[in-house]
């Protein structure tokens, strides 16, 4: 190599060398695990989060290539994959291969440092130790078997029994009519079961029962759909046993995170709800009574037409009960008040039809007992 050559690549590398140690400070002032890599796999600066994930001292990982941590795990051609998009902002679930041999559950979100001339073969991952939630969802699949079997064994006959021949002689349907009656309760017993850590334990699902079976006699379904949305409408928080106290209770504003895992409550009811018939719609409902008209609500997104009728009509009944009431967030609404949101909220985040028939049931007095 020239002399020129060898100035040109020694003032290269002092003007790498400044931006590289700024890098390196503010990844040591990351409260989750943070590396500085290069386009071949070389860890040129780990912090000491990252190093204490892997179990080595920061000596051993910083000059290491990952190729060698992950030579004989599937890992490897998951690392080249990523080496190979360098230029491309990642984010995936991985795993930390620790030096005990464990796998420490991860998200790696990857960056290129800057773009082209400074830097460009650079790369900072930064890694969140996602453990404690991985162990969180294996409980609560547990948790959902249970449940699941819970429904199956106590709610499966309820609607056999729904169809029940008018030939039994009368000691059998009265049997039959018990037995409905019994499973009918357990429904409730497990609707109440998702709103126990509330101050008002089964009142809630009562009147949502009530109020959804009346909008939907408004809107012109037939008695029996009526019966099945406002039953089904019980279990429309049932997920809600999969959210922490401390999130259900909190007085102040959500958190980023805390509001990612009470909105998971949709999901996680519709996973808990027995895979029969008979829960088709509170299955639909669970899922889909936070979804908006206008498509900004959630899980899915969804809008218009495409939530299901029985979600639209239980999303409205669940949000103008849970304005008139008190809750550890906030007072109790009037009655005006929460009439006047529906009617704002009309087109935006409920059906323009649901709402109209919810108003008139308001005007017309129909559910002055439900609303004081």
């Amino acid at each position: 190599m020239s002399k020129a050559e060898e100035s040109t690549e020694s003032a290269m590398s002092r003007s790498l060398l400044l931006p590289l140690d700024q890098v390196a400070a503010v990844l040591d002032a990351l409260n989750c695990g943070a590396l500085l890599l290069d386009r071949s796999g070389r860890v040129l600066h780990a912090n000491a989060r990252l190093c204490e994930m892997f179990g080595l001292t920061c000596e051993e990982l910083i000059g290491d290539n990952l190729h060698r941590l992950y030579r004989a795990e599937n890992g490897s051609r998951h690392l080249d994959r990523a080496l190979e998009s360098l230029d491309q902002a990642t984010e995936t679930e991985f795993y930390i291969l620790r030096s005990d041999g464990t796998k420490l559950p991860v998200i790696l979100s990857g960056r290129q440092l800057f773009e082209a001339p400074r830097l460009p073969e650079h790369r900072i991952i930064t890694v969140v130790d996602v453990s404690r939630q991985k162990h969180a969802e294996d409980q609560c699949r547990d948790q959902y078997r249970e449940l699941s079997k819970l429904s199956d064994t106590c709610i499966e006959q309820t609607i056999e029994l729904k169809t029940y021949s008018s030939a039994l002689e009368e000691r059998v349907r009265e049997r039959t009519a018990e037995l409905h009656e019994a499973n009918i309760e357990a429904v409730f017993m497990l609707g109440v079961a998702s709103e126990a850590k509330d101050s008002d334990t089964g009142a809630h699902v009562r009147r949502i029962q009530h109020y959804s079976t009346a909008i939907a006699r408004k809107l012109g379904l037939s008695d029996d759909q009526a019966e099945r949305i406002g039953l089904s409408a019980v279990l429309h928080d049932v997920g809600k046993i999969h959210v922490p106290d401390r999130i259900l209770k909190k007085p102040g504003k959500l958190t980023k995170e805390e509001r990612a895992i009470m909105e998971a409550h949709t999901v996680a009811g519709e996973h808990i709800l027995s895979r029969k018939k008979f829960f088709d719609i509170a299955r639909r409902i669970a899922r889909s009574h936070h979804e908006n008209w206008d498509g900004s609500g959630y899980p899915d997104g969804l809008s218009s037409t495409a939530i299901p009728l029985s979600a639209r009509i239980v999303h409205i009944a669940d949000v103008f009960d849970a304005l008139v009431s008190e809750r550890v967030y906030k007072p109790a609404w009037t009655v005006n008040r929460a009439e006047q949101h529906v009617r704002n909220a009309s087109g935006r985040s409920f059906d323009p039809e649901v709402a109209a028939a919810f108003l008139g049931l308001l005007s017309s007095g129909e559910l002055d007992a439900l609303v004081g």
